[in-house]
Protein backbone atom coordinates (compact mmCIF):
# COMPACT_ATOMS: atom_id res chain seq x y z
CA UNK A 1 0.00 0.00 0.00
CA UNK A 2 1.22 3.41 -0.66
CA UNK A 3 1.74 5.83 1.63
CA UNK A 4 2.78 9.67 2.18
CA UNK A 5 3.30 12.21 4.84
CA UNK A 6 0.76 15.02 5.14
CA UNK A 7 2.45 18.09 6.70
CA UNK A 8 1.39 22.09 7.05
CA UNK A 9 3.03 25.45 7.94
CA UNK A 10 1.46 26.16 11.40
CA UNK A 11 1.36 27.86 14.67
CA UNK A 12 1.48 31.12 12.65
CA UNK A 13 -1.57 33.07 14.11
CA UNK A 14 -3.52 33.02 10.38
CA UNK A 15 -4.52 30.03 10.10
CA UNK A 16 -7.29 27.41 11.66
CA UNK A 17 -4.48 25.02 13.46
CA UNK A 18 -7.21 23.22 15.19
CA UNK A 19 -8.96 21.87 12.37
CA UNK A 20 -6.14 21.38 9.77
CA UNK A 21 -4.17 19.29 13.13
CA UNK A 22 -6.06 16.22 13.15
CA UNK A 23 -6.04 15.44 9.51
CA UNK A 24 -1.99 15.82 9.42
CA UNK A 25 0.80 13.35 10.13
CA UNK A 26 3.51 16.03 10.80
CA UNK A 27 2.96 19.59 11.58
CA UNK A 28 5.71 22.44 10.54
CA UNK A 29 5.60 24.82 13.92
CA UNK A 30 6.67 28.59 13.66
CA UNK A 31 9.54 29.51 16.08
CA UNK A 32 8.14 33.02 16.26
CA UNK A 33 10.84 35.28 13.85
CA UNK A 34 8.34 35.14 11.22
CA UNK A 35 4.75 35.03 12.73
CA UNK A 36 2.78 33.79 15.51
CA UNK A 37 2.46 34.37 19.05
CA UNK A 38 3.79 32.06 22.41
CA UNK A 39 -0.14 31.40 22.32
CA UNK A 40 -0.11 30.52 18.81
CA UNK A 41 2.94 28.22 19.15
CA UNK A 42 1.94 26.77 22.01
CA UNK A 43 -1.87 25.67 21.05
CA UNK A 44 -0.75 24.18 17.81
CA UNK A 45 2.08 22.04 19.97
CA UNK A 46 -0.85 20.86 22.28
CA UNK A 47 -3.01 20.18 19.15
CA UNK A 48 0.04 17.69 17.87
CA UNK A 49 0.47 15.84 21.16
CA UNK A 50 -3.60 15.92 21.38
CA UNK A 51 -3.43 14.05 17.87
CA UNK A 52 0.05 12.67 17.85
CA UNK A 53 0.53 14.53 15.27
CA UNK A 54 4.91 14.58 14.57
CA UNK A 55 6.47 18.21 15.14
CA UNK A 56 8.89 19.37 13.43
CA UNK A 57 10.59 23.53 13.73
CA UNK A 58 10.02 26.59 11.39
CA UNK A 59 12.62 28.18 11.56
CA UNK A 60 13.40 31.60 9.73
CA UNK A 61 14.99 34.72 8.76
CA UNK A 62 13.57 37.08 11.83
CA UNK A 63 11.49 39.23 9.73
CA UNK A 64 7.91 39.03 11.24
CA UNK A 65 7.13 42.27 8.76
CA UNK A 66 8.09 40.25 5.68
CA UNK A 67 6.65 36.96 7.39
CA UNK A 68 10.24 35.65 6.23
CA UNK A 69 9.74 35.45 2.65
CA UNK A 70 12.70 37.83 1.89
CA UNK A 71 16.10 37.32 2.07
CA UNK A 72 17.87 39.39 4.99
CA UNK A 73 21.61 40.35 4.57
CA UNK A 74 22.66 38.59 8.16
CA UNK A 75 26.08 37.87 8.91
CA UNK A 76 26.61 34.21 9.20
CA UNK A 77 27.43 34.69 12.61
CA UNK A 78 23.68 36.60 13.26
CA UNK A 79 22.05 34.55 11.31
CA UNK A 80 23.39 31.37 13.27
CA UNK A 81 22.62 33.00 16.70
CA UNK A 82 18.76 33.94 15.54
CA UNK A 83 18.27 30.10 14.65
CA UNK A 84 20.12 28.71 18.04
CA UNK A 85 17.69 31.27 19.85
CA UNK A 86 14.67 30.07 17.95
CA UNK A 87 15.27 26.64 18.34
CA UNK A 88 15.98 27.36 21.96
CA UNK A 89 12.99 28.76 22.21
CA UNK A 90 10.81 25.96 20.00
CA UNK A 91 12.19 23.42 21.83
CA UNK A 92 10.92 25.12 25.79
CA UNK A 93 7.94 25.46 24.23
CA UNK A 94 7.47 21.96 22.72
CA UNK A 95 8.94 20.53 26.30
CA UNK A 96 6.10 22.49 28.18
CA UNK A 97 3.66 21.27 25.51
CA UNK A 98 4.75 17.45 25.85
CA UNK A 99 6.16 16.71 22.33
CA UNK A 100 9.48 16.60 20.71
CA UNK A 101 11.03 18.41 17.91
CA UNK A 102 11.78 15.69 15.59
CA UNK A 103 12.42 17.69 12.37
CA UNK A 104 13.90 20.74 11.10
CA UNK A 105 12.16 22.66 8.03
CA UNK A 106 13.52 26.22 7.09
CA UNK A 107 10.59 28.56 6.62
CA UNK A 108 9.79 30.96 3.54
CA UNK A 109 13.41 32.44 2.14
CA UNK A 110 15.56 30.90 4.23
CA UNK A 111 14.26 27.79 2.76
CA UNK A 112 14.34 28.55 -0.71
CA UNK A 113 17.94 30.15 -0.46
CA UNK A 114 18.92 26.77 1.40
CA UNK A 115 18.11 25.31 -1.53
CA UNK A 116 20.62 26.53 -3.87
CA UNK A 117 23.20 28.02 -1.92
CA UNK A 118 25.92 25.86 -0.62
CA UNK A 119 27.27 28.13 2.13
CA UNK A 120 23.46 28.68 3.41
CA UNK A 121 22.90 25.07 3.47
CA UNK A 122 26.56 24.28 4.84
CA UNK A 123 25.75 27.08 8.07
CA UNK A 124 22.17 25.25 8.70
CA UNK A 125 23.41 21.90 8.43
CA UNK A 126 26.49 22.83 10.78
CA UNK A 127 24.13 24.18 13.06
CA UNK A 128 22.36 21.25 13.56
CA UNK A 129 25.07 18.72 13.85
CA UNK A 130 26.37 20.72 16.48
CA UNK A 131 23.49 21.42 18.70
CA UNK A 132 20.51 18.76 17.37
CA UNK A 133 22.47 15.80 16.23
CA UNK A 134 19.57 13.92 16.29
CA UNK A 135 17.04 15.67 14.77
CA UNK A 136 16.19 15.55 11.02
CA UNK A 137 16.01 17.64 8.17
CA UNK A 138 12.70 18.24 6.06
CA UNK A 139 14.10 20.24 2.11
CA UNK A 140 13.58 20.25 -1.25
CA UNK A 141 14.78 16.72 -3.12
CA UNK A 142 18.49 17.43 -4.51
CA UNK A 143 18.64 20.72 -3.11
CA UNK A 144 22.22 22.10 -1.60
CA UNK A 145 20.71 21.88 1.65
CA UNK A 146 19.42 18.14 1.26
CA UNK A 147 23.33 17.12 -0.32
CA UNK A 148 24.93 18.86 2.80
CA UNK A 149 22.67 17.01 5.21
CA UNK A 150 23.40 14.25 3.25
CA UNK A 151 27.28 14.88 3.49
CA UNK A 152 27.44 15.62 7.18
CA UNK A 153 25.60 11.77 8.11
CA UNK A 154 22.32 14.10 9.06
CA UNK A 155 19.09 12.28 8.17
CA UNK A 156 17.16 14.72 5.52
CA UNK A 157 13.82 13.80 3.92
CA UNK A 158 12.38 15.47 1.20
CA UNK A 159 8.67 17.04 0.92
CA UNK A 160 7.05 18.52 -2.51
CA UNK A 161 4.52 20.80 -2.28
CA UNK A 162 0.72 20.63 -2.77
CA UNK A 163 -0.50 24.34 -3.44
CA UNK A 164 2.89 25.86 -4.93
CA UNK A 165 4.02 25.59 -8.76
CA UNK A 166 7.59 24.39 -10.04
CA UNK A 167 10.29 25.37 -12.38
CA UNK A 168 11.44 22.83 -14.53
CA UNK A 169 14.42 23.16 -11.94
CA UNK A 170 12.63 21.28 -9.49
CA UNK A 171 12.79 24.33 -7.55
CA UNK A 172 9.71 26.25 -6.43
CA UNK A 173 8.42 29.42 -8.93
CA UNK A 174 9.10 32.42 -6.99
CA UNK A 175 5.95 33.90 -4.95
CA UNK A 176 6.85 37.33 -7.04
CA UNK A 177 5.80 35.37 -10.28
CA UNK A 178 2.33 34.70 -11.58
CA UNK A 179 1.19 31.36 -11.04
CA UNK A 180 3.12 30.69 -8.20
CA UNK A 181 0.76 29.49 -5.68
CA UNK A 182 -1.76 26.98 -7.06
CA UNK A 183 -5.92 27.43 -6.93
CA UNK A 184 -7.32 24.80 -5.15
CA UNK A 185 -8.37 22.84 -7.60
CA UNK A 186 -4.79 22.93 -9.22
CA UNK A 187 -3.25 21.78 -5.97
CA UNK A 188 -5.48 18.89 -5.41
CA UNK A 189 -4.61 17.55 -9.27
CA UNK A 190 -0.73 17.97 -8.69
CA UNK A 191 -0.76 16.30 -5.91
CA UNK A 192 -2.49 13.27 -6.51
CA UNK A 193 -0.25 13.25 -9.94
CA UNK A 194 2.89 13.47 -7.61
CA UNK A 195 1.47 10.51 -5.98
CA UNK A 196 0.15 8.61 -8.23
CA UNK A 197 3.49 9.08 -10.70
CA UNK A 198 5.96 10.56 -9.13
CA UNK A 199 6.14 13.74 -11.38
CA UNK A 200 4.44 17.47 -11.64
CA UNK A 201 3.95 19.30 -14.24
CA UNK A 202 6.63 22.72 -14.01
CA UNK A 203 4.97 25.56 -14.60
CA UNK A 204 6.38 25.72 -18.42
CA UNK A 205 4.73 22.42 -18.87
CA UNK A 206 7.51 20.22 -18.45
CA UNK A 207 7.39 16.79 -16.85
CA UNK A 208 9.46 16.51 -14.21
CA UNK A 209 10.13 13.81 -11.34
CA UNK A 210 10.51 14.24 -7.93
CA UNK A 211 11.20 12.50 -4.95
CA UNK A 212 8.80 13.12 -2.33
CA UNK A 213 8.55 11.62 1.51
CA UNK A 214 5.97 13.99 2.32
CA UNK A 215 3.41 16.71 0.79
CA UNK A 216 2.99 20.24 2.00
CA UNK A 217 -0.04 22.36 2.00
CA UNK A 218 0.92 25.99 3.36
CA UNK A 219 -1.63 26.77 7.11
CA UNK A 220 -1.69 30.61 5.67
CA UNK A 221 -3.40 29.76 2.22
CA UNK A 222 -7.48 30.71 2.67
CA UNK A 223 -8.24 27.22 0.85
CA UNK A 224 -5.73 25.60 3.29
CA UNK A 225 -8.15 23.59 5.45
CA UNK A 226 -10.55 23.07 1.97
CA UNK A 227 -7.63 21.21 0.41
CA UNK A 228 -6.00 19.37 3.62
CA UNK A 229 -9.71 17.87 4.11
CA UNK A 230 -10.25 17.00 0.32
CA UNK A 231 -6.73 15.65 -0.42
CA UNK A 232 -7.04 13.37 3.01
CA UNK A 233 -10.07 11.90 1.68
CA UNK A 234 -8.62 11.66 -1.98
CA UNK A 235 -6.07 10.04 -0.41
CA UNK A 236 -7.65 7.77 1.68
CA UNK A 237 -10.00 6.80 -1.62
CA UNK A 238 -6.94 6.04 -3.70
CA UNK A 239 -5.35 3.36 -0.75
CA UNK A 240 -2.91 5.90 0.06
CA UNK A 241 -2.23 5.85 3.71
CA UNK A 242 -1.01 9.28 5.53
CA UNK A 243 1.88 8.26 7.89
CA UNK A 244 4.76 10.50 9.56
CA UNK A 245 7.77 10.31 7.38
CA UNK A 246 9.84 10.09 11.20
CA UNK A 247 9.34 9.71 15.16
CA UNK A 248 6.02 10.18 16.83
CA UNK A 249 4.72 12.94 18.27
CA UNK A 250 5.35 12.68 21.95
Amino acid sequence: MKHIDLNADLGEGCGDDLAIIPLLSSANISCGAHAGTEDDILTALRACQQHQVCVGAHPSYPDRANFGRLPLALTPAALTESLQQQLHYFQQLAKKAGVRMAYIKPHGALYNQAAVDGDLAALIVDLVKTHHPDVALLTLPDSALSQSAKAAGIAVFHEAFADRAYQATGQLVPRSQPGAVLCHQAALAQSLRLIDTGTVVSIDQQEIKLQADSLCVHGDSPEALQLVRELSTALQQASVSIWPFIGSAA
